[in-house]
C-alpha cells in the first residue's frame, strides 16, 4: 500500500476544507465573545463566512483599555470608544444576552450615550447589564432599563436612583437573582418598590450607598445582603435572609450623624435567622443607648459566624456584643475588628464581670482579634474566651507589632478551657 500517496490525498483534501468557516454558528458566538471586542470584529477578514459573525454576538464587552493609543496619546481616547462602541450597536443584529461596559481608571464621559444604549439592549432580551464608569460619571438611570423584563444579573456603577423612577406600568425583573449597585445614590424613597418588583431576587450588594432616607427592604427569597456605605435606616422583611454584612460610614465633622440614631433593635430583630453577620462601621456608635431595656432580641439559633467593629473598652458597646453572644448558643466563630477610643462611660471592669458558668461560648471554635493593642478591656475579654470555650481551636491575635516581649509571653500563658486551643500572634 502506498501510505505516502494516501497521506498526500488526506493532505489535499483537508486544505480544500474551510474548517474555520464551516463552525457551527454556537461555536463561533463563543470564540468572538471570547476576544476582546475590536479583535472579535476584525474576524470579518477571515473569510466570507466571518465577514459579519460579529453582528450577532451574543455577549458583548467594551473596554476603554482596548483603545488606549500604544504611543501614549490619550486625546482621542474618549472619542474612539464612544464612536466604536455607537457603530457596533448599530449595525448589531440579534439578542444580546450579556452587555459589559467598563471605562474605569479612563477618563471617558459616556453622558448620554447610556441612555441611548440601554435603549437598543432594552429591544434586545438583555438577560446580564454590567455598566462600571469611570469616577465622576455618574447618570441617572434610565427608564428603558425597566424595560429590560429579562434581566437575571445588574450591576450599576456610579447611578442615581430618584424619587420617580419606577414606571407605573412596570412588571418588574421576575427573573433577576443578583443585584450589585456601586457608588450608589438615592434621592428617593420608593427603592424598596424596585427590590420589591425582583420576586426571585436572591443577593443584593449596595456598596458605597449613599441615602438620606430609610431603606426598606422586603425579599421573600433574598438570602445575601450587603449594604455598605452612609444611611439613616435600614428595615428588612426578608424570612431567608442566610447572611448579611453591614457597614454604615460616618463623615467626619457632620453634625447629621449626631441627630441620627440607628434603630438597632427593629434591624436586629430582622436578622434572627441568619447564619453569618458583620457589623462594621459605626453601626454600635450610632445604636440608640436604650436599646437593652426597650427590645430584647430573639435568640440568633442560626448564627455561627459573627464579625463586628468594636471597642471593648465601651460600656455600651460592649453591652451590645454581649447581648448578641448571649443570644447566639451556637456561634462558631468570631471576628473582631478592634477600635480604641477614649470611653465617655467607664467600663467598670466589664468583661472581668461576665459569669463564666454560663458557658457563653460553648460552640465557638476560633475567635480572631485584629488591631489588638493589649489594653485592659482586650485582655479582659481575650481571658473570657479562652476559659469559657471548651471546643476552642485557635485564637488569632494581630497586634501590628504594637506589643512588647513580656505582653505576648502573658498572652500564651493565658489560661485555657480547651486542651486544642492555640494563641496565634500575627
Amino acid at each position: 500500500m502506498d501510505h505516502g500517496c494516501s497521506s498526500t490525498k488526506i493532505s489535499k483534501y483537508a486544505a480544500e476544507q474551510d474548517i474555520i468557516s464551516n463552525l457551527p454558528d454556537g461555536l463561533k458566538d463563543k470564540i468572538l465573545c471570547c476576544l476582546p471586542i475590536k479583535e472579535a470584529v476584525g474576524t470579518c477578514l477571515l473569510s466570507r463566512n466571518w465577514r459579519y459573525t460579529w453582528t450577532s454576538m451574543t455577549e458583548l464587552m467594551f473596554r476603554g483599555d482596548d483603545f488606549a493609543s500604544e504611543n501614549g496619546n490619550e486625546n482621542d481616547l474618549e472619542c474612539r470608544f464612544l464612536k466604536f462602541t455607537d457603530m457596533f450597536l448599530s449595525l448589531h443584529n440579534g439578542p444580546v444576552l450579556k452587555f459589559g461596559l467598563n471605562t474605569q481608571g479612563i477618563e471617558i464621559s459616556t453622558g448620554g450615550h447610556i441612555y441611548r444604549w440601554m435603549l437598543m439592549l432594552s429591544r434586545n432580551r438583555i438577560k446580564e447589564i454590567q455598566l462600571m464608569t469611570s469616577m465622576h460619571d455618574d447618570y441617572n438611570i434610565p427608564s428603558c432599563f425597566f424595560s429590560c423584563a429579562e434581566l437575571e444579573y445588574v450591576h450599576l456603577r456610579l447611578c442615581v436612583w430618584t424619587t420617580s423612577q419606577l414606571p407605573i406600568l412596570s412588571k418588574g425583573f421576575k427573573q433577576l437573582h443578583t443585584l450589585h449597585l456601586e457608588y450608589f445614590c438615592v434621592e428617593g424613597n420608593n427603592f424598596g418598590d424596585l427590590v420589591a418588583s425582583c420576586p426571585n431576587l436572591e443577593k443584593l450588594t449596595l456598596f458605597w450607598l449613599i441615602s438620606f432616607v430609610n431603606i426598606n427592604i422586603h425579599s421573600t427569597k433574598l438570602k445575601i445582603l450587603t449594604v455598605h456605605g452612609r444611611f439613616n435606616h435600614l428595615s428588612l422583611h426578608t424570612p431567608y435572609l442566610t447572611s448579611v454584612v453591614i457597614k454604615l460610614k460616618q463623615v467626619t465633622g457632620d453634625t447629621s450623624n449626631a441627630r441620627c440614631n440607628f434603630n438597632f433593635s427593629q434591624f436586629i430583630a430582622s436578622l434572627s435567622d441568619v447564619k453569618n453577620i458583620s457589623l462594621h462601621g459605626s453601626i454600635f456608635e450610632r445604636a440608640e443607648h436604650d436599646f437593652l431595656v426597650l427590645k430584647p432580641p430573639k435568640s440568633f439559633n442560626q448564627l455561627t459566624e459573627i464579625s463586628l467593629y468594636i471597642d471593648l473598652g465601651n460600656l455600651k458597646q460592649a453591652n451590645l456584643a454581649l447581648c448578641l453572644f448571649q443570644h447566639a448558643p451556637n456561634l462558631q466563630l468570631i471576628n473582631l475588628k478592634l477600635t480604641s477610643k477614649k470611653p465617655m462611660v467607664p467600663t467598670v471592669h466589664f468583661w472581668e464581670s461576665i459569669d463564666h458558668h454560663v458557658c457563653l461560648f460553648q460552640n465557638v471554635r476560633v475567635v480572631g482579634m485584629i488591631n489588638f493593642t493589649g489594653s485592659s478591656a482586650e485582655l479582659a475579654f481575650l481571658k473570657l474566651i479562652l476559659e469559657d470555650a471548651p471546643v476552642l481551636r485557635k485564637a488569632e491575635i494581630k497586634d501590628k507589632g504594637k506589643l512588647g516581649k513580656d505582653d505576648l509571653k502573658n498572652l500564651l500563658k493565658m489560661r485555657r478551657a480547651s486542651k486544642d486551643a492555640e494563641i496565634v500572634i500575627l
